[in-house]
């Protein structure tokens, strides 16, 4: 014990001390470096984002609608336009740029469903213009934003609500199941994808909201990371075939061969080691159906443009007449878009409002409870998205189809026209 406050851990104490006051200057903003840029860059984005203008545009169309999800993905491939390519450092970390998003809405109430689309004030005109392209009978104009008829935190003693965000079941490199699979189910009969959701947005009543948000922010084309992530996992696929003996296999041999002779024990048989596989080059051919499939899939996805997405939904109502079951609706849609063999959508646990057999469930809840509804407001991205490319985008949210016969639908009651020019005037 008086070594430990005698001399020479004094002196060392010592050392250590002088060292300190020579280098304090040098050795702290090492570790207080990392913890500033984080914070500056959280506070200048926001700032920047704070500072954006953005506009709500309802969207309605005709009942004698035909196109397919097909038109959709023009207009998808039109809110890639506000992609970057990339900020330049100064604006990236000075002035706190970020690329920008749209987000697809659609919002249902009593009196039923309607479609909304929140795009920066910029490229409102872009989005108009690809909406009319596919569109032309489309009825646009700006609407106010229906997040602000109710409360700015929620829930309270008076409403109460559930939520969370959809996120791939699998790797961002394999798509969901797509609007051409549907088509081809049976030949001469189509089915909207959407159709299930529309009927049970259909019967809410009261005070019963559903916000449904499918936010999308572009991302690069082949130089992307995903797509170099995307190209991995295609390779992995074929080259698993070809796989090498893992070294657990050579330690299993060790482990039986080898081990008993040194405690003094006859092996009975020669030492056995795993067979290398001869190298042979892979090929998409020699390939499971499975696997052949997957690199298909993986290749349709990245040839297209590709949005990192956040599919986000809030059902509120009134604290005392809040019905859980009218979410089985959206979980039901939700699950028809899931492919075994690929990927699908799941609610996101972190941000899922049902909290089961968890201490403090109550209090989890309510923290998950007013998490989702501030980043719906607020339209936020979390820190976890996935990659989705137009296809799949256009299959989970495009206009319903003249096929889609719910009643309370808003549509365009009928088709607009000009008068004939032989009208006579006067």
């Amino acid at each position: 014990m008086d070594w430990l406050i005698g001399g020479p851990s004094r002196a060392l104490f010592g050392n250590l001390g002088t060292l300190w006051s020579y280098s304090w200057w040098i050795i702290l903003p090492i570790f207080i470096a990392p913890i500033f840029w984080k914070r500056w860059l959280f506070y200048i984005r926001g700032l920047y984002v704070r500072n954006l203008s953005w506009t709500l545009l309802a969207v309605r169309v005709p009942q004698t609608v035909l196109k397919t999800p097909k038109a959709m993905e023009q207009i998808f491939a039109a809110a890639h336009g506000t992609y970057s390519f990339g900020f330049r450092m100064y604006n990236k970390y000075w002035n706190g740029e970020v690329e920008l998003w749209t987000s697809f809405e659609i919002v249902a109430d009593a009196t039923g469903p309607q479609f909304f689309i929140r795009v920066v004030s910029s490229s409102k005109k872009m989005i108009e213009a690809a909406i009319y392209a596919q569109y032309p009978d489309a009825e646009i104009e700006e609407a106010e934003d229906y997040v602000e008829k109710f409360p700015t935190v929620l829930p309270n003693d008076e409403y109460d609500l559930q939520g969370s965000d959809f996120i791939l079941i699998t790797d961002n490199a394999l798509p969901i199941r797509t609007y051409d699979y549907f088509e081809a189910i049976e030949e001469g009969e189509k089915i909207d994808t959407i159709s299930t959701l529309m009927e049970s947005l259909s019967h809410h009543e009261g005070e019963e909201t559903t916000w449904i948000h499918v936010m999308v922010r572009p991302v690069g084309g082949a130089t992307s990371d995903w797509i170099k992530k995307a190209q991995k996992f295609r390779d992995d696929i074929i080259q698993k075939k070809g796989k090498k003996p893992a070294k657990w296999d050579f330690i299993k041999a060790i482990a039986a061969n080898i081990i008993p002779v040194i405690i003094g024990k006859q092996a009975t048989e020669d030492i056995k080691w795993p067979e290398e596989k001869k190298e042979e080059k892979p090929t998409i051919a020699n390939l499971p159906f499975g696997d052949k499939e997957k690199i298909e899939a993986i290749d349709k996805k990245t040839s297209k443009l590709a949005f990192e997405t956040v599919i986000r939904w809030v059902y509120i109502d009134r604290a005392d007449a809040l019905n859980a079951d009218k979410v089985k609706g959206i979980s039901a849609w939700a699950r028809q878009f899931i492919d075994e063999n690929l990927n699908g959508l799941r609610p996101n646990l972190d941000t899922y409002t049902v909290v089961n057999r968890q201490p403090f469930k109550k209090r989890k809840a309510y923290i998950k409870k007013r998490m989702i509804y501030e980043f719906a407001r607020r339209r936020k991205f979390p820190e976890k998205s996935s990659i989705m490319n137009t296809e799949e985008l256009a299959t989970i949210y495009h206009f319903p189809s003249a096929t889609v016969k719910t009643p309370m639908l808003g549509r365009i009651e009928a088709k607009k026209g000009t008068p004939p020019p032989s009208l006579p005037i006067g």
